[in-house]
């Protein structure tokens, strides 16, 4: 009897050992979910947080970028024209091949050139073309200036269905995005040719540039952007990160390609 009762004892003590081993594991357990939901919650809550810092850092931006093209194009420009018309005007006081004229007319070409470049920085600050036109409209400008500048074919394919639309923000954030690329393309990859092709996929928009230029693979762009290298990469960090998208860079053997893809709504027009 008495072995009996040490036996059951021993059990009992076994048995409450382990419960309250387990018990403690338990909390340990619980405690340790929570503490990483809390965590968790509190990086999510720090990636917002930052993603609203640059949202506003961007918009002040845009909103200053804005108002100094309107101010160029409004003040600057009018009296570049202004000053052009004057001129010319002035130029029919002399006789036509007399030296006075011939200064008159160079100053006049010279304003001319200053005119046109101040009208494509404005345009570059602030898209009219895009606010005009809209982003589908835009790009295809863009392919057309980076054709200009390479002296070869570049191409725009869209496979995107009509029913799909963008708001205006967006629209402007795509925009300088494709903007930036091509740019970065045609100064640094020595291209040949470049295509662009917008598809729609699973409530994802992907827009891909393709070329046979110099090409830097993902690894490359994360080392770049780690080294803080250039604003136009900055810039362009930025804006994705704004339209909750990704960039994805891959190396050919011959040229390479980069993937820009954002998420959208059901209904998106391009």
């Amino acid at each position: 009897m008495e072995i009996e009762r040490s036996l059951i004892q021993l059990i009992l003590s076994v048995l409450f050992t382990s419960g309250l081993s387990v018990g403690i594991i338990f909390v340990l357990f619980s405690s340790y979910k929570k503490r990483k939901k809390l965590e968790e919650a509190h990086e999510q809550a720090m990636r917002e947080k930052e993603l609203e810092l640059i949202n506003a850092v961007v918009k002040a931006q845009e909103d200053e970028r804005s108002q100094i093209a309107r101010n160029l194009h409004d003040e600057v420009g009018a009296t570049l024209s202004m000053t052009q018309q004057k001129l010319s005007q002035a130029s029919s006081y002399f006789q036509s091949n007399s030296d006075a004229v011939q200064e008159i007319l160079a100053v006049t070409n010279m304003i001319e050139q200053s005119v046109s470049s101040l009208r494509t920085i404005t345009n570059g600050m602030l898209p009219h073309y895009l606010l005009n036109f809209g982003l589908r409209k835009a790009v295809d400008r863009l392919f057309e200036h980076a054709q200009e500048s390479i002296g070869k074919p570049c191409l725009v394919i869209s496979e995107l269905p009509n029913a799909i639309s963008l708001s205006k923000e967006q629209e402007i954030q795509v925009y300088y995005v494709i903007s930036e690329l091509l740019n970065n393309l045609v100064k640094h990859a020595k291209p040949n040719f470049i295509d662009g092709t917008f598809e729609c996929v699973d409530h994802r928009l992907i827009f891909t540039l393709n070329h046979d230029g110099v090409a830097i693979n993902q690894s490359d762009y994360e080392h770049l952007q780690l080294k803080n290298s250039g604003i136009g990469l900055s810039s362009i960090a930025q804006r994705v990160a704004i339209l909750k998208g990704t960039l994805e860079f891959k190396r050919r053997e011959r040229g390479g390609n980069i993937t820009f893809t954002l998420p959208i709504s059901k209904s998106v027009t391009i």
